[in-house]
């Protein structure tokens, strides 16, 4: 008798396949749904510590002498933050050295409650005056 070669896939086979392949799309799309999320956060993550950066910054270059007391702060960038809001804690570090917290909080993608701070020493003769 004439034998044929086999030829193709068996229903197994295919069946296998298209289960991995749709495993692999599930898990694909289940991440390029969380990008969109992820970039914002990040963009508003980084945001916030520009507005804190730039408080440190600006405190900094008053001096020890001129530091203000504890309390919130107001910068433009805040408005671009979802719900947000900044103050600044100023705290004793020592005789001659003042602790200074700059913090941010805003409402995130997932409407969870995020923040930020920063914080720094600044002493009696520091100060770009």
């Amino acid at each position: 008798m004439f034998s044929y070669p086999k030829r193709g896939f068996s229903l197994i086979e295919i069946t296998i396949a298209i289960a991995i392949i749709g495993v692999m799309i599930v898990a694909t799309s289940s991440f390029l749904a969380r990008i969109p999320a992820n970039g914002r956060e990040v963009r508003d993550q980084d945001l916030a510590l520009k507005i804190a950066r730039s408080e440190i910054e600006t405190l900094r270059a008053l001096g020890y002498d001129a530091l203000p007391l504890s309390g919130p702060f107001t910068d433009t960038l805040l408005g671009s933050l979802a719900s947000s809001s900044a103050s600044i804690a100023i705290t004793a570090f020592n005789a001659k050295t003042k602790q200074v917290t700059a913090s941010v909080t805003w409402r995130g993608a997932s409407s969870s409650t995020r923040s930020t701070a920063i914080t720094t020493l600044i002493t009696q003769n520091s100060g770009l005056k």
